[in-house]
């Protein structure tokens, strides 16, 4: 399987989770609820921009404009994490129901356009081997992690 299609995977599970915190957003659940799957999904969000910066970055290099993708890419990963912070941080439920609204659109607008821009410069510029290469690297990372 190639290594852009295990990270479209990656985003299918994020949106799920960005589906259930927004659910518990308009239900007004309780923030230690929403700070638990906040909690999962930034754990998870680190190491995924962590591999693709990893792997798919330096793959894609020496291909042209690069360096602007990989700069907005990069800004959106801050940004995420940024987001997610302040519902960690939050001393009530107002905070943290400002900072899932904020999250949920960041989130969202960052997965469409990594799948777009990067993923599909990704499955134009590498061979299948060189994306089934980076698969391996990913899987082999995934359960380093899980170890």
């Amino acid at each position: 399987m190639k290594l852009t299609d295990l990270l479209r995977g990656e985003h299918a599970a994020f949106n799920a989770l960005l589906d259930e915190i927004e659910e518990l957003n308009s239900v007004s659940g309780e923030v230690a609820q929403i700070e638990s799957t906040v909690t999962v999904l930034k754990t998870e969000l680190r190491s995924h921009a962590a591999l693709e910066e990893k792997l798919l970055f330096p793959a894609l290099k020496p291909f042209a404009k690069t360096d602007e993708l990989f700069a907005e890419m990069h800004a959106d990963h801050e940004r995420i994490r940024h987001e997610l912070e302040q519902i960690e941080n939050a001393r009530d439920i107002d905070e943290a129901l400002d900072a899932v609204g904020k999250i949920l659109g960041v989130a969202r607008r960052h997965f469409k356009s990594e799948e777009e821009k990067l993923y599909g410069l990704a499955d134009e510029a590498l061979d299948e081997e060189a994306l089934d290469r980076l698969s391996e690297a990913w899987a082999a990372a995934r359960s380093e992690k899980r170890s």
